[in-house]
């Protein structure tokens, strides 16, 4: 897993390479601007027209820097000046000093839309504010910003672009729509968030020098999980039996939500579970003997509950999934309340077993590490009452807070999803899928693979991160193969 760093985190590794080991900041500076030329000039050859917008701050000084290569490279490069002179930082001096040296046109005005697009410019170089910002851009630097997303030039941002909160990922006001974003030692949060992702374009990451950020165990720290991290699912052990691998305990559907069922019951096996199976309406047994012939089909008539039955089946089974498509009556009430008092399986609650969870708060207080808990958004706003746009906002912070409230493991499921648990501080946000993935029963997979993985002795931190990771993977596989529009929750099963 590759760790991504706040703006605070960043600035306290710059600030310890530079104070306590003896780095320059100046040659830091040297290295970024370097490793920005050199990825720029990877994909634009021959002479460059460029118009560098730098602040006055250090990412602004990294700005002048790739100017100056860009001069020395044979390239036609002016500069426009967005920050207050008054409050340049040493290094920007220097840098500026360098430039008027070397006669490199340096500019408080900004150019007008008409004369960027008459001058033909090549290349922009975004390094107005960087890590640092706080507040929605005003003024004349959200009018640079403006006038950067209304050309047709190649964008490369430096550090972040200029109006992506590095938290967040929230736009502030207006923020450079960049093809190209390289930072520096680590990527940060807000180039992995929506939409700070999408404003970013491809982010290299650049190793200048900074040394690793050393934090305590006690910090939180936020991870980005891609397909390489799918390496820690080991052969099988050749002489394994269904036993070895895990029964699986699926507690879903309801009259005319077989498919949920299906898709639930069908995942859980394709991600390795030795044995599924399906707790289901009667109504429902045809579909599920004719679609998972495979899975142990338990089936009930309305208003039957068997609490005999019932141990018998969470004493066999080694982890549960309950919710998807289950509905909301008091027989869904019921199973699920007696799941979460007599269960010490691992669990995983979906769906309709979380809308069952908000609806009476009080059985919340049942939750425990054992849990697995995986809302969408607007779920998610159901189970806190707080708005889905805050969620959004910042998905970290809401997940964290949760986790520290409820000891359960939480997977806030949404275009990056973030996966929390009170058992650990670390926070991972998963960095693969797509926008087909955005389809019903795609949650119902979900909630499958990861009860499949519980059941296959991976602790419920690991098995939802790696849950998360499968299915997303798999959606890219199915992506690829059909185009994204076209992708449904079954094409996600079909490519585990």
């Amino acid at each position: 897993m590759k760790e991504l760093l706040g703006a605070a985190a960043m600035k306290e590794a710059d600030r310890r390479t530079i104070r306590n080991i003896g780095v320059p900041s100046l040659v830091l500076m040297e290295r970024a601007a370097l490793s920005v030329f050199e990825e720029i000039k990877k994909r634009r050859t021959g002479q460059i027209k460029a118009l560098v917008f730098a602040g006055t701050g250090n990412n602004g000084a990294d700005g002048l820097a790739v100017a100056r290569m860009l001069k020395l490279a044979g390239d036609d490069v002016r500069v426009t000046v967005t920050g207050n002179r008054a409050h340049a930082t040493e290094e920007w001096l220097t840098q500026y000093k360098i430039l008027q040296k070397l006669n490199i046109p340096v500019t408080p005005e900004l150019p007008d839309r008409e004369q960027l697009h008459m001058e033909h410019t090549d290349l922009i170089v975004d390094a107005m504010l960087g890590i640092g910002l706080a507040r929605e851009l005003q003024g004349k630097t959200a009018a640079a910003v403006r006038l950067i997303n209304d050309s047709s030039a190649f964008v490369c941002a430096v550090d972040i672009p200029t109006g992506i909160n590095a938290d967040s990922g929230a736009v502030m006001g207006c923020a450079v729509k960049a093809d190209l974003t390289v930072t520096f030692a680590y990527k940060k949060i807000g180039h992995v968030l929506y939409p700070g992702t999408e404003y970013s374009g491809e982010t290299i990451v650049s190793d200048i020098g900074i040394l690793p950020l050393v934090q305590d165990s006690k910090d939180q720290r936020i991870f980005a999980l891609d397909e390489s991290d799918l390496d820690v699912l080991k052969d099988r052990p050749a002489d394994g039996h269904k036993g070895t691998f895990g029964r699986v305990l699926v507690v879903a559907g309801s009259y005319d939500m077989a498919g949920a069922a299906v898709l639930a019951g069908s995942s859980a096996y394709r991600s390795g579970a030795g044995l599924v199976q399906i707790l289901s309406p009667e109504c429902n047994r045809q579909i599920l003997q004719t679609s998972v012939p495979e899975a142990v089909l338990t089936s009930y008539r309305e208003n039957e509950f068997s609490p005999e039955k019932m141990d018998e089946m969470l004493k066999a089974a080694s982890s549960v999934v309950i919710g998807p498509g289950l509905g909301i009556c008091e027989q869904s009430r019921r199973f699920l309340r007696y799941i979460l008092q007599y269960s010490k399986k691992p669990v995983v609650i979906d769906a309709d077993g979380l809308n069952m969870l908000a609806e009476k708060k009080a059985l919340m207080d049942q939750l425990t590490p054992n849990h697995i808990l995986t809302p969408h958004m607007g779920e998610m706003s159901r189970l806190t009452g707080k708005d889905i746009a805050e969620i959004k906002a910042d998905p970290v912070k809401a997940a964290a807070d949760f986790v520290a409230r409820f000891p359960v493991t939480l997977v806030l499921k949404d275009a990056r999803t973030v996966i929390a648990s009170s058992a650990g501080s670390d926070i991972c946000i998963n960095t693969c899928g797509n926008s087909g993935m955005a389809t019903g029963g795609s949650g119902d997979v979900l909630s499958g693979i990861i009860g499949g993985l519980l059941a296959q002795k991976f602790n419920p931190s690991r098995a939802a991160c790696l849950g998360v990771l499968m299915h997303a993977c798999a959606g890219d596989r199915a992506a690829k193969k059909l185009g994204e529009r076209a992708v449904m929750a079954g094409d996600i099963l079909r490519s585990l």
